[in-house]
């Protein structure tokens, strides 16, 4: 199990970018968040190395049809387990 920091920009709020992230990571048994933040989402996801490598795919090249992913970033942090399912902020 790992926790990942990822940062995504671009046309990610008000276009269901949250939602499909929360339905991709429910899918790969991913655990944290995903929160507005200005003009970013902020994701915390906690999951094996594999369910992760594949959620930060899935997310970036656009969780909903009406997102468009500018930039992300992505940081391997200390392992966050205080989530037990994923929620959005």
């Amino acid at each position: 199990m790992e926790s990942r920091m990822i940062i995504v920009s671009g046309r990610v709020q008000g276009v269901g970018f949250r939602y499909s992230t929360k339905v991709i990571a429910d899918r790969l048994n991913i655990t944290g968040y995903a929160a507005n933040v200005r003009d970013y989402v902020e994701i915390l996801a906690t999951g094996s190395e594999a369910d992760l490598d594949e959620f930060v795919r899935q997310v970036t090249e656009g969780a909903s049809p009406a997102s468009n992913v500018d930039d992300y970033s992505v940081k391997t942090i200390p392992l966050e387990d205080g989530y037990d399912r994923f929620v959005t902020k």
